[in-house]
């Protein structure tokens, strides 16, 4: 369900870029910092920790792992989704997910303004899931394990074109709403290239028509940066 990097550009559009992308997106987008190195665990907010514990034993609680047909379907954001950056300002994206009983597809936009009116680059990414057992430290979560296909981006404004030109995102020059696929070269230390990310750890929830996967602190690409608590904001069921 995208690695740490720094970039001769506009503070702006670092906040727009790489902390955003680490706080939400659920696929893809471990570890990252800031122009101030800020680290990971500074450019997200508090997680939802509804149901947390210790340790999860389905005897002693009731609950069952989810199933893949407990995801099937289209979630998105409920509204434009807000994230500290965590060097004093903000950042601002939705979520479009579409699950079938062993794919996911993420479709994203990172976003200039709080009204989320102005897109700044958007990507899609594709890939395998298969779910596991109940999480060992959040109650009512299930392991998952989201492998990746696909990893594509556009850029919407100029700036994000040379942010992704001066970083090797891709297999050549980039052009404003054109899109090009990142999935083998990784793309500004967000997303990293498939051979060393094949696929990430996370955890997920359902609460009603919500989903909620993992808070994105930690690298995910390995079994133990699995989430320990989940992301404040859920995609609802569509």
């Amino acid at each position: 369900m995208i690695s740490t990097s720094k970039h001769n550009r506009p503070r702006t559009a670092t906040k727009l870029t790489c902390a955003a992308l680490l706080a939400c997106m659920t696929a893809g987008l471990p570890a990252c910092s800031g122009d101030d190195g800020a680290s990971a665990t500074d450019t997200t907010t508090d997680a939802t920790t509804t149901g947390a514990t210790d340790t999860t034993d389905t005897e002693s609680t009731g609950e069952t792992p989810l199933q893949p047909a407990d995801l099937v379907g289209r979630w998105v954001s409920a509204g434009c989704e807000s994230y500290p950056d965590g060097m004093g300002g903000t950042n601002y994206l939705t979520r479009d997910f579409t699950l079938t009983a062993t794919t996911w597809n993420l479709k994203g936009v990172i976003f200039a303004d709080p009204e989320c009116s102005t897109p700044f680059f958007d990507f899609e990414i594709d890939g395998p899931y298969t779910l596991g057992a109940l999480s060992q430290t959040v109650l009512t979560a299930t392991e998952g394990d989201f492998g990746f296909t696909t990893n594509v981006w556009t850029a919407r404004l100029q700036g994000a074109a040379d942010l992704f030109d001066s970083s090797g995102c891709g297999a050549g020059s980039w052009q404003v709403d054109v899109p090009q696929d990142v999935t083998q070269t990784g793309c500004i230390g967000v997303a990293k290239p498939i051979g060393e990310c094949p696929e990430e750890y996370d955890i997920v929830a359902v609460v009603g028509d919500d989903l909620f996967f993992g808070e994105r602190i930690t690298d995910m690409c390995a079994v133990a940066g699995r989430p320990a608590a989940l992301n404040t904001y859920p995609v609802v069921r569509d």
